[in-house]
């Protein structure tokens, strides 16, 4: 699957318009880290957006241009500056920043890559967080099977997630989500992850 396609011809029945409200809670709460923050598989980067602010600079990875473009359009409209938040054309697997990440944030990416790409995510994930850093996600969809056919979105059963970050990780939230987008009821759980 071309990313670039999709986005180009419009193919993103997966793009919600908006971050999810379990993201917006939590940034409300004021319990997500201050500092460096990262979102693969960004999109038009709205989790970006709703990450940013004085105390949080925010970097978005997408695989599509065209996703990088409409958010740098959202960013203007928004008139957020972009020392706070920009979207990179990268490949998160390949990605090397210059300093590591004190947040990183994932809602639909890790169900959006191949299962057999999992154990090389979760390496990644800790290569990239400062030693105090936390991984905080929205695992989608936490269901057995895939919802909307056979995948992407693959089914991440919150099990499957738990050991799979486990070595690494303690959770320290691993919930249902309370609301959600429409369509996404009662398959979202909120995990915050910090390291062993």
């Amino acid at each position: 699957m071309s990313w670039e396609d999709a986005w180009r011809e419009g193919r993103t029945g997966w793009d919600a318009g908006g971050s999810p409200p379990a993201l917006i809670e939590l940034v409300d709460a004021g319990v997500l880290p201050v500092g460096r923050a990262l979102v693969p598989g960004c999109g038009a980067g709205y989790d970006v957006l709703t990450l940013a602010s004085h105390e949080r600079e925010v970097i978005g990875l997408d695989l599509a241009e065209t996703a990088a473009a409409r958010f740098r359009a959202l960013r203007e409209a928004r008139g957020v500056p972009e020392a706070r938040a920009r979207v990179l054309t990268a490949d998160f697997f390949a990605y090397e920043p210059d300093a590591p990440f004190d947040l990183i944030w994932d809602y639909t990416f890790l169900c959006a890559i191949d299962p057999g790409q999992h154990v090389a995510w979760a390496e990644k994930v800790d290569a990239l967080l400062a030693p105090s850093g936390e991984l905080a996600m929205l695992i989608f969809p936490a269901t057995e099977e895939p919802p909307f056919g056979k995948g992407p979105p693959f089914a991440l059963p919150v099990r499957e997630v738990r050991a799979l970050l486990e070595p690494r990780f303690t959770a320290i939230q691993l919930e249902p989500a309370r609301r959600s987008h429409p369509g996404r009821e009662g398959m979202e759980h909120v995990a915050r992850w910090r390291r062993r």
